[in-house]
């Protein structure tokens, strides 16, 4: 059995006046008696308050306000296992009232319930609200939401877990059933994480790309792209655009040269032919020049640099070179081990004052870290005289490229001074339609750069189909994981085990009082994704009645606590009840012995010596075997 049992020993109420109240309660059956307004709901909502409500005290919610004035805290001890421990609330008290304190260690609310479910040994996880790929976030599996099925309020009596969700209420059943961790593992909630991101990115991807489509065809002509954009598309567009331009430049050429053919005289055409020979190697020239020129300036920049760090690394041999001179002196006084004086000893000239070895008779090898540090110096200088006249050499290139380029710029202009005529006479009748060529030729040169800056951003489009490959890589070993996981767990047996318990409790029953139960026996049904309580065929909040509703989640109680006992299971054992006096128009009171006999023949039993159930109720007459607490004092309005 791995089921650690929770329960309470005493709960105390101390007055603002001073003074306390307390009740006492053992493992087993505890019925905490009294005629109505004898405070019994007060008592619960108290330990409710001190099992982690978040509240700022315990009566929050009740009309009457001077009950929170009139207590300013409350505790319990109890026992966890074979741990008892108090805790406490002080909602008076600066500061204390989002507080759960422990053994006098304060904790958060949240804190607390962390620290409850660790004690219990039940795992603390996340589970999906609906949907797991709805992209919401999955909340905690509180310590509160099991508390809901551990503790029957006295107001909520139509449902499992009043007003609880339907999956959280599956998460709670799952966990007492010791499912959950197997189920909502965190392979699990990974591979939801990775799913939705895969998701996300390919609708960013699908978005991106059509508004890369829309984009592009309101940038680039017509005929660039005929279809959606892609690479290929952008290829096809970028040839058919050079294509184009290679007609183009050909138009002008020979536009150009019919025109130069009619307007300049035979004599001249020749010499025009030769000068735009001329103008043209000139040009290329100069750009030979001015590259090689740049380049040679920036070799000069590293020499310099060079040169800088081989200055800067001489000065500071120097600088060791000086200090060693005037540390060469210095002697040691104190011993580096212990750190006392170091007194001179009668012993061999020759041998070291402090370590007492025998020093080496060759003279020279005092000297010999002085010369290698001078050597270092001379390599340094050496390569210093180098670095000097490698500069002088790259410098006087660099002034020989400038003058190259200034000359070649001089013989350009005087080119174009002698070309002018003859451009001027040409212009003057292709002008128009060379301009238009040209114009076309810019247009295409512009289209050609948007096709560029497509290019650019149909890589983001790729980095997203990576990022999305990227992540399916990680998501194939965890389906597999999962799957075998899911396939590991047996939810029919889970449910029969809840089922057999609530059966066994309305058998109960009619064995007590025949006919007590006329329905068929109920059956549970739970999967991943589902949890179902049944009569016959029928959802049970359907089929039953008002009696028969408080039977049936008086059997649900009991069918959680039967979990108990079983191996795996995290249901800690406690169930409290507040019992209605009156339940949907029905006085239950001369039921009361009836519904409550099954929970204490079932604690009675070996395996459940250290499960308790508190339960209320008016009179309990006749009850052999629970733990009475009576209530006499009734409070009037």
């Amino acid at each position: 059995m791995t089921t650690i049992f929770f329960s309470i020993l005493s709960l105390n109420r101390r007055f603002t006046t001073g003074g306390n109240e307390r009740l006492f309660f053992e493992e087993g059956v505890n019925l905490l008696v009294g005629s109505p307004n004898t405070g019994k709901t007060k008592w619960l909502q108290t330990l409710d308050y001190l099992l982690g409500d978040p509240g700022p005290d315990p009566f929050e919610d009740d009309e009457d306000e001077g009950l929170a004035l009139k207590y300013d805290a409350a505790s319990a001890q109890i026992r966890i296992g074979e741990q008892t421990f108090w805790i406490s609330r002080r909602w008076k008290e600066p500061g204390g009232k989002g507080k759960v304190y422990v053994d006098q260690e304060p904790m958060l609310a949240r804190e607390f319930q962390h620290w409850l479910l660790d004690k219990l040994g039940i795992p603390l996880l996340n589970f999906p609200k609906g949907n797991p790929m709805s992209g919401q976030t999955w909340p905690e599996l509180s310590f509160r939401m099991l508390l809901r099925h551990i503790y029957r309020r006295q107001g909520f009596w139509t449902d499992l877990a009043d007003r609880q969700p339907e999956a959280e209420q599956l998460a709670c059943v799952l966990q007492f059933s010791g499912l959950a961790e197997h189920i909502f593992s965190s392979d699990y909630g990974t591979l939801v994480e990775y799913k939705l991101q895969v998701e996300k990115l390919k609708l960013q991807r699908e978005n991106y790309a059509a508004a890369l489509n829309q984009l592009s065809r309101e940038l680039l002509a017509d005929g660039d792209i005929q279809l959606d954009v892609s690479a290929a598309t952008i290829a096809a567009a970028k040839t058919r655009l050079e294509d184009h331009r290679t007609r183009l430049l050909q138009e002008r050429d020979a536009l150009l040269s019919t025109t130069a053919d009619t307007v300049l005289p035979a004599g001249q055409r020749s010499r025009v032919a030769e000068l735009g020979v001329l103008r043209a190697t000139t040009s290329v020239g100069i750009e030979e020049i001015s590259r090689r020129q740049k380049e040679a300036a920036e070799r000069l920049g590293e020499v310099e640099r060079y040169r800088l760090d081989l200055t800067e690394e001489i000065e500071r041999m120097d600088r060791a070179a000086d200090a060693g001179a005037i540390l060469a002196d210095l002697r040691i006084t104190h011993c580096p081990a212990c750190d006392q004086t170091v007194k001179p000893t009668i012993g061999h000239s020759h041998d070291c004052f402090l370590c007492h070895q025998h020093l080496p008779a060759d003279p020279m090898i005092e000297g010999m870290g002085t010369a290698r540090l001078r050597f270092e110096r001379n390599r340094l200088v050496g390569e210093l005289a180098e670095a000097d006249e490698l500069l002088a050499m790259i410098g006087r290139e660099v002034e020989k490229l400038a003058a190259d380029v200034a000359a070649a710029e001089i013989e350009l202009r005087a080119i174009d001074r002698e070309l002018a005529p003859a451009r001027s006479a040409v212009a003057a009748l292709a002008q128009d339609n060379v301009s238009a060529i040209d114009l076309m030729l810019g247009q295409i040169n512009e289209r050609d750069r948007q096709l560029d800056r497509v290019i650019e951003a149909l890589g983001v489009g790729l980095e997203i189909t990576r990022e999305i490959a990227k992540l399916e890589k990680l998501i194939a070993p965890l389906e597999i994981s999962v799957a075998e996981s899911t396939r590991a767990i047996d939810f029919d047996i889970a449910a029969e085990q809840l089922e057999v318990g609530m059966n066994a409790y309305l058998e109960t029953l009619n064995q007590l009082q025949p006919q007590t139960w006329r329905h068929n026996p109920v059956r549970v049904e739970l999967s991943g994704r589902a949890f179902r309580v049944l009569v016959g065929r029928r959802i049970w909040s359907k089929a039953l009645g008002g009696t028969d509703s408080l039977y049936f989640l008086m059997a649900y109680h009991y069918g959680l606590l039967t979990l108990s006992t079983i191996k795996g299971c995290h249901y800690p054992g406690l169930v409290i009840i507040d019992v209605p006096g009156d339940f949907l128009g029905e006085k239950i009171g001369d039921k009361e012995n009836f519904i409550v006999q099954p929970f204490i023949d079932l604690l009675g039993s070996e395996d459940y010596a250290r499960a308790q159930v508190i339960m209320t109720g008016a009179s309990f007459e006749g009850l052999d075997g629970a733990h009475f607490q009576r209530l006499t004092h009734v409070h009037i309005a």
